[in-house]
């Protein structure tokens, strides 16, 4: 079991979003951080005073992640998971999360998904939280062969590539990495 309160708790945007502050304070932490790079995608006005409560009472850090933890996160998280639908600030807030090894608090399942595949903590504020681990690969429509990477046709006979996502099992993880 993972002792929470003695972790450093990374926000990603959707921390912020559809929250209150006083929710976020019920948390017993050492402290939160986030990325400089979710300040810029926060835009609806609860967010930005979410935000702006939690900077003026100290209870926020702002930072970014070392450049070469977010490299080798960033090959890793495309090597596990090729087709990730995760932005650059998303990969910035994973990246940080694990420099500090800290826990991640996000209400994205994509994030959750991959958080999960690289064994990072997580917390939920408010909706669902992934269980599972949902991995990804492409199969051609014509001739039914799954690939991990491709463009948008199939290598072997050119057909029409689609994403399918399916349960992984434990066994799929330590394989790919």
């Amino acid at each position: 079991m993972v002792d929470y309160s003695q972790l450093i708790h990374v926000l990603d945007t959707t921390a912020f979003i559809g929250l209150d502050f006083p929710i976020l304070q019920t948390f017993e932490v050492r402290k939160f951080l986030t990325a400089h790079s979710v300040i810029e995608e926060l835009k609806d006005f609860r967010s930005k005073m979410n935000l702006e409560v939690m900077l003026q009472s100290n209870e926020l850090e702002v930072s970014s992640p070392n450049p070469k933890e977010l490299r080798t996160l960033t090959h890793r998280i495309h090597k596990l998971e090729p087709k990730t639908r995760l932005s650059n600030t998303d990969i910035q807030v994973l990246a940080l999360t694990r420099q500090v090894k800290g826990v991640l608090v996000s209400n994205d399942l994509s994030m959750q998904n991959i958080a999960k595949l690289m064994n990072i903590p997580i917390r939920v504020v408010s909706g669902k939280k992934v269980t599972g681990i949902r991995r990804s690969h492409l199969r051609c429509l014509s001739c039914k062969k799954t690939f991990q990477e491709s463009d948008q046709q199939c290598p072997i006979c050119g057909g029409e590539l689609k994403l399918y996502f399916y349960k992984s099992r434990s066994k799929d993880l330590k394989r790919k990495e």
